[in-house]
C-alpha cells in the first residue's frame, strides 16, 4: 500500500473488505426479489445516473463517485455470477472513471429469521489510481457508510 504523494504515479492499489448484517422485517422471498433485481436495488444506490440491464444477469451503471474533493462519474459493469434463490447471490464487477479503477466481488446471503430475514453481505473491493491515494481510512469509512445506506434503503422499501 502506498502512503505518500507518489501513489498515483506508482499506480497504487487498495484492497478493502466490508461485511455486515441487516435484519429485514419481510419474508426472504420478497427480500430476494429486491436484492437480485438491478432495477429495484438501483433505487437505493446513491448518485446513480443511469442503469442498463443486459441479458444473462449483467448490467451497466453510471454513478457519481467521490471521496472529499475527488469526484467523478464511474461506469460499472456488473454480473450476477452465482444464484441460489432465495438464499445466496454473488456479484462481480469492474468500474472506472476519474483516473481510478474499481473491482469488486460481493456475496449476499439471506436466511430466515424470527420476524423476517437476516441479510448478510461480504464485499471485497480493489481500488486503483487516484482514489487509492486517499487512503484506506478515508475510503473505508465512506464506502462502509454508503453500503449501510443501501441496505437501510432496501429495508425501508420492504418494510413500508
Amino acid at each position: 500500500m502506498c502512503k505518500d504523494d507518489t501513489c498515483v504515479q506508482r499506480n497504487c492499489a487498495l484492497g478493502l473488505n466490508f461485511q455486515g448484517t441487516c435484519q429485514v422485517n419481510a419474508p426472504r422471498a420478497r427480500v430476494w426479489e429486491v436484492v437480485i433485481d438491478p432495477n429495484k436495488i438501483g433505487k437505493c444506490l446513491p448518485d446513480l445516473k443511469t442503469l442498463e440491464v443486459g441479458a444473462d444477469n449483467t448490467f451497466t451503471a453510471v454513478a457519481r463517485v467521490g471521496i472529499g474533493f475527488m469526484k467523478g462519474d464511474f461506469k460499472f459493469r456488473l454480473a450476477i455470477v452465482e444464484q441460489n434463490p432465495p438464499a445466496h447471490a454473488r456479484l462481480k464487477g469492474t468500474g472506472s472513471g476519474a483516473g481510478s479503477s474499481v473491482s469488486m466481488d460481493t456475496s449476499i446471503d439471506l436466511a430466515e429469521a424470527e420476524g423476517g430475514t437476516k441479510l448478510t453481505y461480504v464485499a471485497d473491493v480493489q481500488i486503483g489510481g487516484t482514489l487509492a491515494s486517499v487512503g484506506q481510512r478515508v475510503i473505508g469509512g465512506t464506502v462502509e457508510k454508503t453500503v449501510a445506506q443501501v441496505f437501510e434503503c432496501v429495508k425501508k422499501q420492504l418494510e413500508a
